[in-house]
């Protein structure tokens, strides 16, 4: 089945190195190029991705800086905000009390003079009264029944709101 001739093999070796040599020249050129080519378009691909991934990595870092400077201004303005309310709250309460003291100031005042008025306007009546009393009596006899009778007479005459 299978003859060795030598003629043949030599023909078959020197047919395939004009093959290859034909083959390296025409195809294996361009395919190590076109390869070549490729390679280099990847390395560039993976490089170009490599500085967009620092870039990015870079611009996440600067934002989470931003935000966390942004939290930190945010809760620095809540702080104060909460500052200034009580601030505020205490200024309000302190106002409120100085003008309660001061309405119970006035009432006590305005007590004190009705309490004036109404003493001096007791007084009054009740001098009044011992005038018209001693009037009564001097006018009659000076029994010590009779004066008793005629004071509580006067007094019973007298307005009812004196007698209240």
């Amino acid at each position: 089945m299978l003859n060795l001739e030598p003629g043949m093999i030599l023909w078959t070796w020197i047919t395939f190195f004009i093959v290859l040599i034909i083959l390296s020249k025409v195809a294996l050129k361009p395919m190590l190029t076109a390869i070549k080519n490729r390679e280099d378009g990847i390395r560039e691909d993976l490089e170009k991705a490599r500085q967009q991934r620092e870039e990015a990595e870079a611009l996440l870092q600067k934002h989470q800086e931003m935000l966390a400077g942004a939290e930190e201004e945010a809760r620095k303005l809540l702080k104060e905000n909460q500052q200034m309310a009580e601030k505020a709250r205490q200024e309000l309460i302190e106002k409120a009390r100085q003008e309660s003291e001061k309405l119970l100031e006035r009432a006590k005042e305005e007590i004190d003079q009705q309490k004036e008025s109404a003493l001096a306007s007791l007084k009054a009546e009740v001098a009044d009264l011992a005038v018209g009393a001693a009037e009564k009596i001097i006018l009659q006899t000076l029994d010590k029944d009779k004066q008793k009778a005629i004071v509580e007479e006067y007094i019973k005459t007298m307005p009812k709101s004196v007698n209240n």
